[in-house]
């Protein structure tokens, strides 16, 4: 089986759906390490998905996990107010959040 054939089946195969899912859960800790690690991800949700537009919206959904994430692990060490109060540092932390993975799913409409 060719490499094209492979991701074709990823895309669009009898467990298409279940390879999706384990490549989003792959790829939300990549955006945690990393802000490289946030487009890193978007690409392997955007390689797996079966359409140009389905790629977007996961790496839309991606971006969404991990800003919960990074909140999350924010508020449990007791410092989310004052990663607020920095104002346009935080906001920009979370549109990087955002921006990245759509941006790294958008390699989907390459190929």
């Amino acid at each position: 089986m060719t490499p094209r054939e492979r991701i074709g089946w990823a895309r669009t195969g009898p467990r298409s759906e279940l390879v999706t899912l384990v490549v989003f859960l792959v790829a939300v800790p990549l955006g945690t390490v990393h802000w490289l690690g946030l487009a890193a991800g978007g690409a392997l949700v955007g390689l797996t998905a079966a359409s140009t537009r389905r790629a977007l919206v996961l790496g839309v959904y991606l971006g969404a996990a991990a800003v919960l994430v990074f909140v999350g692990w924010l508020w449990l060490a007791g410092v989310l107010g004052k990663a607020i109060a920095t104002g346009q540092l935080f906001g920009a932390s979370l549109a990087i959040a955002f921006v990245f993975p759509i941006l790294g799913a958008a390699v989907r409409g390459f190929g």
